[in-house]
């Protein structure tokens, strides 16, 4: 189960200037409780780097590395 959700000021401002704020939030609701149909949340390879990503559109991905139940999201990338 995932508690916490940091992201960096970088990725606020990529969310900001590509109106994916409700995007984003409503797919970290749906993280913290474990809804997670449509978002495709998984580990990436190589997975010892332990990176996860997951949708939140399907134009944009969320990545973060996963700490227990804290996610650190530390970058928003076109998936296109």
């Amino acid at each position: 189960m995932i508690n916490k959700i940091f992201t960096s000021p970088e990725v606020n401002k990529y969310l900001e200037k590509h109106n994916l704020i409700q995007y984003f939030k409503k797919s970290v609701q749906k993280l913290k409780n474990e809804q997670n149909t449509g978002l495709d949340f998984k580990k990436r390879e190589p997975k010892s780097l332990n990176i996860w990503s997951f949708r939140i559109t399907k134009k944009y991905r969320a990545w973060c590395k996963r700490e227990n139940d804290i996610l650190k999201i530390y970058l928003i990338d076109d998936h296109q």
